[in-house]
Order: structure tokens, then C-alpha cells, then sequence
């Protein structure tokens, strides 16, 4: 899966900000007020700009999760209802076993459909730890 422009220059621009900065606030700091409305205009930008800085690349994984994808492209913490760094999902799949493998979900949240997705992982969670993933998409096997 190719990743979108904006993402990929959010990543971009994340990286050679390391280079330049000792923090991302600083970096953040030096910013023209432009490129500072990318980062609330473009969904996952933030992201990816972090992702970038800290030099995790982007891997486009399959997943786990509970529930269809929300159409905003991201799932809310609804202990205060902010939103999580992409979809959240169960887990990820590395291996046909993982699929397998029985969790605690599987009785927590056994009344949503438990569905296979793919996405963007920038190895960020949602607030109980989850892996989010960012452009996901359902699996249709």
C-alpha cells in the first residue's frame, strides 16, 4: 500500500526535524503558521510528523479489531472522549497463529463482529495500550 503525500511529507518533515531539533515542541516552535495548519487539518498528520521524528518507519500491517472502522478514521477514548492516534485495534497479526489466539476481547467485547483489518502502524497506541492504525481498511478475505 502506498502511503498518502501528506502522510509521507509529515514523515518527511518529521525526520529531518530530528535533525535539526532536540524536541519536537521545539521544532513545533519554529514552524510557519502554514505548515502548523497541516497538523490540524490533515487527519494523521501529527502522527506521522512524531513517527518521523522519533524514526519509526511506517508498516502497513493486518489487525484485529472489534466493531466496523469508524468512518472518521480513528476511534474516541471514551473514558474522556478524546481521539485515539488512528483505529484501535486487538492486536496485530504477524503470524497465521496470532489470528488464533483467544484474549480477553474475545468475552469483553464478544457482542461486536470481530473483523481483520489492514493499515499504517507508526507503533502508537490508544489509551488502554492498544496498536492504532492509521488508513485502515477492512480485510475481505
Amino acid at each position: 500500500m502506498e502511503l498518502k503525500k501528506s502522510w509521507k511529507r509529515a514523515w518527511e518533515m518529521g525526520r529531518k526535524a530530528a535533525m535539526n531539533y532536540s524536541s519536537e515542541k521545539e521544532a513545533l516552535w519554529a514552524m510557519d503558521t502554514d505548515t502548523l495548519g497541516d497538523f490540524e487539518c490533515i487527519h494523521g498528520f501529527d502522527a506521522f510528523f512524531h513517527a518521523g521524528f522519533i524514526g519509526r518507519e511506517p508498516e502497513w500491517v493486518e489487525a484485529i479489531r472489534y466493531g466496523e472502522i469508524p468512518e472518521r478514521g480513528y476511534s474516541i477514548n471514551w473514558a474522556d472522549g478524546s481521539a485515539e492516534p488512528g483505529v484501535s485495534c486487538v492486536k496485530i497479526i504477524r503470524s497465521a497463529q496470532d489470528e488464533e489466539y483467544s484474549s480477553l476481547y474475545d468475552v469483553t467485547l464478544s457482542d461486536r463482529e470481530k473483523i481483520r483489518v489492514a493499515g499504517w502502524w507508526l507503533g502508537l497506541s490508544g489509551a488502554d495500550g492498544e496498536p492504532t492504525l492509521l488508513g485502515a481498511v477492512k480485510v475481505v478475505k
